[in-house]
Parts: C-alpha cells; sequence; structure tokens
C-alpha cells in the first residue's frame, strides 16, 4: 500500500518523518524519500501497521490470515499528494521493489492508478475494489477495501513498478542505506 506523507521531500528527510510517523502512532512499514534515496524502515515486515487497519478489517473479515499467507506492506513516500512522487527522480526505489517481491507482492496495480485523494465511497467501486484487493499486488492507500484515506495522489503506477526501465533517474544510487528505527 502507498501512501504519502504530506511533506515536501525537498524539505524533509525519510528519518524526520519516520520519527513523526512513529510519534503520531501511524508507522509505516517502509518511508522513503524518492529524491535522496533514503529509506527507513519503522516496523518489521510481520508487524502490521496501523495505516493499514482497512486492509486488515478487511481481511479478519473475508479471508483466513494463516491460510492466505499474504502480507499487508506500508510504504510511506515523503511527498505531497498534489505533486506526483513519479514525475521526478525515484531514487531507491530499485531496491524497495526488490523488497516488497521478496515478501511476494506482485508488480501489478489491479485497481488502476490512485486518484487525486478522493476515497471510493460508491459501493459498487468497493466490491470492485475488493476483489481486485484479493488478487494483491501495488494499491494507493484510497484503493484499499475499508479505508476512507486519501492516497498518493496521481502518480504514474507505471514509473512506479518499472525501476529498470526509465534510466538513471530510477536507478539505486550506490550510498542508497535502509536504516532501522528502534
Amino acid at each position: 500500500m502507498w501512501t504519502v506523507t504530506g511533506t515536501a521531500p525537498g524539505t524533509g528527510s525519510a528519518r524526520a518523518e519516520a520519527e513523526r510517523l512513529v510519534t503520531e502512532g501511524c508507522a509505516p512499514h517502509l518511508v522513503w524519500n524518492p529524491l535522496s534515496g533514503e529509506t527507513v524502515q519503522t516496523l518489521a515486515a510481520t508487524r502490521r501497521s496501523e495505516l493499514s487497519l482497512g486492509a486488515t478489517r478487511y481481511y479478519e473479515q473475508h479471508v483466513d490470515h494463516a491460510e492466505e499467507g499474504r502480507v499487508c506492506l506500508v510504504v510511506a513516500v515523503v511527498a505531497r499528494r498534489s505533486v506526483p512522487f513519479t514525475d521526478g527522480p525515484m531514487l531507491g526505489l530499485a531496491a524497495i521493489m526488490d523488497w516488497l517481491g521478496s515478501w511476494g507482492v506482485a508488480r501489478r496495480w489491479p485497481a488502476g492508478p490512485p486518484g487525486d485523494g478522493v476515497a471510493v465511497r460508491d459501493r459498487l467501486a468497493r466490491e470492485r475494489t475488493a476483489r481486485m484487493w484479493a488478487r494483491g499486488g501495488h494499491f494507493g492507500h484510497d484503493q484499499v477495501p475499508g479505508s476512507h484515506q486519501p492516497g498518493p495522489g496521481l502518480i504514474d503506477v507505471g514509473r512506479l513498478l518499472t525501476p529498470d526501465s526509465g534510466g538513471t533517474a530510477l536507478s539505486t544510487s550506490p550510498d542508497t542505506q535502509v536504516t532501522a528505527i528502534p
């Protein structure tokens, strides 16, 4: 699940945003600054993020977690919804996509590109999204069944899902490191 922190990437570090989100009680799994490539892990992939409550409640009502074997990982991008982070450099993205892939997250966006931050309210659209959610893959926060949170904005999901095809702007910086918040 992809979301944004609401802070411009040129003014906030991933570490500062991660510390803020942890303090506010809504830590994602990763906080990533696409301009610097800085990535901070705030939660183990095996722990639930409070940001994924809509997804967790959906699964608790419709799927047996023990038999499903899926994870819901949250990546918070240091960015604002009004400025798509996929329009600029996305340093460190390949490492994030590899990490998500190691947890079985397929490189697909079943619900289509996220919207302008308005949560889906129409019953039929929610049902369709729930069916898509069951397929697995990448979703904006606004596309998660049960979520009423805004998503990452009008991002280019093609650029996000194919970090190896976009040239140097999408490559992993050799200095990119993932740090953890204890």
